[in-house]
């Protein structure tokens, strides 16, 4: 079973173990230090007590991954863009589906977001599946968006908009 649930200090190996995979690292934000230390997991369990908006993702008992939402500034404060990763020996099992619906559940019933959205290198075909499965229409892709380890990606923008109420 797939839960959403606050950092505990328990996590920090996993997240270690998990963000020190290059296969996991790869596609999401260069923001993440590499290698990925202790240290950097204590300063994440810190960073993530300080909101609502930042989930660790549980499968069975375990910490396989993270999820998170970052709520846009000043006009595009009812907007938030979505990260996520599942830790690699958890791929393939349906995880970060679950984590997305649930996650984008409690965001529009418990925020006022109108609009949830992801920035994805268009060739992270998992990541594009997990969109389409709950929903997500792709608005476009932006050329040579992004720049690491010496290449550039294309990305495709994704999003959602909150269901209107049923009367």
């Amino acid at each position: 079973m797939v839960t959403l649930r606050s950092f505990q200090l328990s996590d920090v190996p996993w997240l270690v173990r998990y963000l020190n995979h290059d296969e996991v690292t790869h596609h999401i934000t260069d923001a993440i230090p590499s290698p990925y230390t202790e240290a950097d997991a204590h300063w994440w369990l810190d960073h993530s007590h300080s909101t609502t908006l930042i989930k660790a993702i549980d499968y069975e008992g375990q910490l396989v991954g993270c999820i998170s939402a970052e709520v846009g500034d000043f006009e595009y404060n009812r907007s938030a863009e979505l990260g996520y990763w599942v830790g690699r020996e958890h791929w393939n099992k349906g995880i970060a589906t679950a984590a997305v619906h649930q996650f984008m559940k409690q965001l529009f019933e418990q925020t006022d977001l109108v609009r949830l959205f992801v920035s994805v290198v268009s060739v992270n075909k998992a990541s594009i599946r997990v969109l389409s499965k709950n929903g997500f229409s792709l608005d476009g892709e932006l050329k040579m968006a992004s720049f690491r380890q010496g290449k550039f990606y294309d990305e495709q923008l994704w999003s959602l908009l909150k269901p209107e109420p049923l009367n």
